[in-house]
């Protein structure tokens, strides 16, 4: 089972002090996914490449004859040198519940691979999505895209680049909604502040200082046309939230839907746990969405 073999977290330098709350939040998360894995349908480890870390698990909807549902893909945080997809599978229910299809994606890791190796296995994952979900009741022309912290930035630029789902072989507009919690947007070293789990893992992701620009969402915003749903919490690190609104600020110039959601009073992992709640206005947002589409 996807939850039996998870290797070890490796150790981020300073992240007792930079984030002390995220080993609660690392035990809450595999706790609560584990739960909701063990007593819904699920499909779990399916491989989108020969790696690892280059797996999905499917989040079913309870009827086994739900056909053409929309399907979501979130994708897990973790500063690109840690994290594990079996840390969303909490937030499935309310989605499942729709009915909706909940896709957890994994990923490779820094310092093994860079970033441009990172995001194109998640293009490749949305691809595997893509051809395969009819099989399992989902409909690959109502598929969105979330991910939180280091998920978020991701999910952020693939919506922004749709040149990575046009070389798969997918339509341009395949993804048909973003939504990015508690992301920076901007991977800027001069912008970042040096007390960050990015700027500390930065030598890790990227071979030259000009890729963190090249792989910054707020540097692709021009002429986009996904719809977007940026959110964050207000105790957040400045950053994020700085990062955050900055996105917002650039993504309503153009001609595509943005909208935004502030949770009052939640941080960084606050704000994703608050993904498991029915009526939480995030989790409304997206079901109505999906709806629409």
């Amino acid at each position: 089972m996807a939850f039996d073999d998870l290797p070890p977290l490796p150790p981020i330098p300073g992240i007792g002090t930079l984030r002390p709350d995220a080993g609660d939040y690392h035990a809450f998360a595999l706790e609560e996914s584990r739960a909701v894995a063990t007593t819904k349908r699920t499909v779990l480890d399916l491989a989108y490449g020969p790696d690892y870390w280059q797996k999905v698990d499917l989040y079913l909807p309870d009827d086994p004859a739900a056909r053409d549902v929309p399907v979501f893909l979130m994708l897990h945080g973790g500063g690109f040198v840690r994290g594990y997809k079996e840390w969303v599978g909490f937030q499935a229910p309310p989605i499942t519940a729709l009915p909706a299809i909940f896709v957890a994606v994994s990923y490779r890791l820094a310092p093994t691979v860079k970033v441009p190796v990172i995001v194109d296995d998640c293009f490749d994952a949305l691809a595997f999505v893509w051809r395969r979900i009819g099989a399992y009741g989902g409909n690959r022309d109502r598929i969105f895209v979330g991910g939180h912290s280091a998920g978020a930035i991701i999910a952020a630029y693939m919506a922004l680049r749709r040149e990575g789902s046009l070389i798969r072989g997918m339509p341009s507009d395949v993804i048909k909604g973003c939504f990015p919690v508690a992301g920076v947007y901007n991977l800027d070293p001069t912008w970042l502040p040096r007390e960050t789990v990015l700027a500390t893992v930065f030598p890790q992701l990227f071979e030259r200082a000009a890729d963190g620009l090249a792989y910054s969402p707020i540097n692709h915003v021009a002429g986009n046309t996904t719809p977007f749903f940026v959110s964050w919490g207000d105790r957040d690190t400045p950053y994020v939230i700085a990062s955050s609104e900055a996105l917002v600020a650039a993504l309503v110039r153009e001609d595509a839907r943005v909208e935004r959601h502030v949770w009052r009073g939640f941080g960084h992992f606050e704000a994703h746990k608050a993904l498991a709640h029915a009526n939480d206005p995030w989790v409304a947002t997206l079901k109505a969405w999906m709806t629409a589409a």
